[in-house]
């Protein structure tokens, strides 16, 4: 993990993680990215809202792109600077079905398959792209400016 000294008047924040594909590690990308919100000057709500959509999107790599296996590579970076939160995550796992991502309908009896809905909600872009090199999800908020 790294990180760059952070300023209240010119926030530059960088947090990268390279870790396993086991569920054990994402408390500490909770925390983490939590505590970086909070500094970048995100309200608590703001905070728990943004730690869900990212700890979310890690699920969803552990579970559909290395359908559960914990032994897999995950890389995520987070960047805090220019009046938005960047996050990039990068995985060799199985790419994602443009068809089936969001695909549940919000109201449904189907317990799980929001997550892809609670990301778009919380961050202002996501992005997914897939290469030979592997799977990259993309996502930024922007910050609110402080007075």
């Amino acid at each position: 993990m790294t990180t760059s000294e952070a300023t209240a008047e010119n926030l530059s924040m960088h947090v990268t993680f390279v870790m396993r594909s086991h569920p054990r590690y994402l408390a500490v990308v909770r925390a983490t990215v939590g505590q970086l919100a909070v500094t970048a000057g995100l309200e608590d709500s703001e905070s728990r809202a943004l730690v869900l959509a990212i700890d979310e999107a890690l699920a969803n790599v552990i579970r559909h792109a290395y359908h559960g296996r914990s032994d897999q590579r995950i890389e995520l970076e987070c960047h805090a600077a220019a009046g938005e939160l960047k996050f990039r995550i990068r995985d060799s796992g199985d790419p994602p079905d443009p068809t089936s991502i969001g695909s549940r309908e919000i109201g449904c009896d189907q317990i799980g398959g929001l997550g892809t809905h609670i990301i778009r909600d919380v961050m202002d872009t996501v992005s997914y792209r897939t290469s030979p090199e592997g799977n990259c999800f993309t996502a930024a908020k922007r910050l609110r400016r402080q007075s």
